[in-house]
């Protein structure tokens, strides 16, 4: 089984798990629920395992899958992109990520809005998985919202409470001005590198055929953002 072009699969798993219990989560008994989300993320484990492992064997050491055309202004697609450090994430986001979903059917038990918590728990580790196999800066900023809605789904969880409802509104709004330095960081990047691929950028940085000399103040900028 070829493992690298299967590697859309990886964060795809989870979102289904998602989606089952946020549309048909309320009428699952909890057994099913407890099988189904650490499943559906233990599946992406090994998935992400077998992906790794095929990297390694590989002479360039990145890997790239297309899906399909997404926005065409910019030239980027629907693509992930395998390579060492998104090999490292892709394991800890997993791993780490199927050892919280065991531990929390003991954790969450006993608690109302199982289905719920499950679902967002699947939901979280989707976006963090496009995070991570982004292979462009748009891309990893669905992620990046993603992971943002999921943390204010989470931290408000029991929103019956004033503490965590304030706590989830805090998270959302903090999250904000990141979003707002990241879109203003893209567009500089853009500007410098006519590309938000990161194949592409990094090759542009390396060659330094848009001026880095003239840049540096912009390009500096642009990391802060």
């Amino acid at each position: 089984m070829n493992f690298l072009d299967l590697i859309w699969l990886i964060p795809l798993v989870p979102l289904f798990g998602a989606a089952v219990m946020l549309f048909f989560g309320r009428r699952l008994p909890k057994a099913a629920i407890s099988i189904i989300c650490p499943g559906a993320v233990g599946v992406s484990l090994l998935l992400s395992i077998g992906a790794v492992v095929q990297l390694a064997g590989l002479a360039g050491k990145i890997h790239q899958v297309t899906l399909f055309p997404w926005l065409p202004l910019m030239k980027v697609d629907m693509a992930f992109l395998l390579d060492p450090l998104s090999s490292m994430m892709i394991l800890v986001v997993t791993g780490v990520g199927f050892l919280i979903h065991v531990y929390s059917i003991g954790y969450m038990g006993h608690e109302g809005g199982y289905y719920r918590f499950f679902g967002y728990l699947n939901l979280f580790v989707f976006f963090m998985l496009t995070l991570v196999l982004a292979n462009s800066y748009p891309l990893l900023f669905v992620g990046w919202e993603g992971v943002g809605l999921c943390s204010y789904l989470l931290i408000g969880f029991y929103f019956n409470r004033k503490s965590a409802g304030d706590a989830g509104k805090k998270a959302f709004i903090v999250n904000r001005i990141g979003d707002a330095g990241f879109i203003l960081g893209m567009f500089f990047l853009y500007q410098i590198t006519d590309s938000l691929k990161f194949t592409d950028v990094n090759e542009a940085l390396r060659s330094a055929r848009f001026g880095v000399e003239h840049n540096f103040g912009l390009l500096s900028l642009t990391a802060l953002l």
